[in-house]
């Protein structure tokens, strides 16, 4: 399932055995809030969700994915990235709440920004833990200018910094 520029509030279902893979993609100028919720209702439910994002001028972007377990073996992933740049905002809520009913699942938070000029960013992976019986769980976020060093060694091979900087963006937001 793939959503672009998505906004406003969605819910999905992952009934049992079932395997969903979602991509978010939002490379386009404009503020928008989008909230994902995703069940995982049935033994053995997987989901992964990828998110790319960007955020240019004065815009504001926000994204609110959240997964939640509560039954035997099931496995689910959020993996999201964006860039800000100019004076825009960027903000990534990843959560994942591991249900007391919960049983031996494999859960995964994380969260990356790069920051170009005078943008900002704000990162808050969550993981709630209501069970014993986990098989793994793990959140983790990075949020960081883009390093200058980068930049210059594209300088000094012949690529201009605009589009050195564009060759930052586009293979962070590919590599997943």
């Amino acid at each position: 399932m793939k959503l672009v520029q998505p906004t406003g509030t969605k819910k999905i279902l992952v009934q049992e055995n079932e395997d969903l893979v979602i991509w978010l993609e939002d490379r386009d100028s404009g503020s928008r809030d989008f909230t994902l919720e995703i069940e995982l209702q049935g033994d053995g439910a997987r989901c992964e969700v990828y998110g790319r994002a960007q955020t240019f001028g004065n815009d504001q972007k926000n994204w609110y994915v959240k997964q939640i377990f509560s039954g035997k073996n099931q496995t689910g992933s959020i993996d999201l990235r964006g860039t800000a740049e100019e004076k825009s905002f960027l903000r990534f809520d990843g959560t994942a709440l591991l249900q007391k009913e919960s049983i031996d699942a494999d859960a995964k938070v994380q969260e990356r920004i790069i920051l170009f000029d005078e943008a900002k960013g704000k990162l808050l992976p969550v993981l709630t833990v209501k069970t014993d019986r986990v098989s793994s769980a793990s959140h983790g976020a990075s949020i960081a200018p883009v390093e200058r060093e980068k930049i210059l060694y594209l300088q000094s091979r012949g690529i201009s910094q605009k589009s050195g900087e564009k060759l930052i963006k586009e293979g962070f937001l590919r590599s997943h």
